[in-house]
């Protein structure tokens, strides 16, 4: 008798050690996430990120103020001119700006990080006809999570970040995000057609 309630013990004891085991292991795992995900918060946009108001001057010399948008939305889209990934993303933000035009809810702006005459070449080669404005303050670029380009950010009127795409943007499966996220059918029904050329960095 005494042998089977030494058993009996022995048994429960395992079986609550491999509970704490259990509990341990699910906690440091989810100790884990929180950390990787504050760590790339320090470094990466995120939804619901609110942005910082900064006032800056387009390619044409006319204020313009990035974050929170005069419109129920703003589109955002850093280039830099030492961007290899740019070059190939400019189709794809052409088609999307096309696509903006037509909704007056909507601005959208180049964001430049280098100097103007730079930004300017930059801007005609890849054939932007939107609005285009120059940022080369570290730190301002900093609050935007700006820390590797290209970058398209979508904020709401309340400069509350609703979309973000890092990296290069080759196909249409980014911009259909980003109208999902400012609540816009995909071209009104019509898909968005990307169209390639010769692109040129100055």
């Amino acid at each position: 008798m005494a042998d089977t309630r030494k058993i009996l013990w022995l048994v429960a004891a395992l079986a609550l050690s491999l509970l704490l085991m259990g509990l341990l292991y699910a906690q440091n795992r989810h100790l884990r996430l929180v950390r990787d995900e504050l760590q790339s918060r320090a470094f990466q946009p995120y939804v619901e990120m609110w942005l910082p108001e900064v006032w800056t001057k387009t390619l044409d010399g006319v204020p313009i103020r990035l974050g929170t948008p005069p419109a129920r939305y703003q589109v955002l889209y850093f280039f830099a001119q030492d961007c290899p990934l740019c070059p190939g993303s400019a189709p794809a933000v052409r088609a999307l700006a096309q696509r903006l035009s037509r909704d007056p809810s909507v601005e959208m702006v180049g964001v430049g990080t280098g100097k103007p005459d730079a930004v300017r070449r930059q801007a005609a080669g890849y054939g932007f006809r939107f609005p285009v404005a120059t940022l080369s303050d570290r730190r301002a670029l900093a609050l935007f999570k700006a820390n590797s380009m290209p970058l398209l950010l979508v904020a709401d009127a309340d400069g509350q970040v609703r979309y973000w795409h890092g990296g290069a943007i080759e196909d249409a499966a980014a911009l259909d995000d980003a109208l999902a996220a400012m609540g816009l059918a995909q071209g009104n029904g019509e898909p968005i057609v990307i169209e390639r050329g010769a692109e040129s960095q100055d």
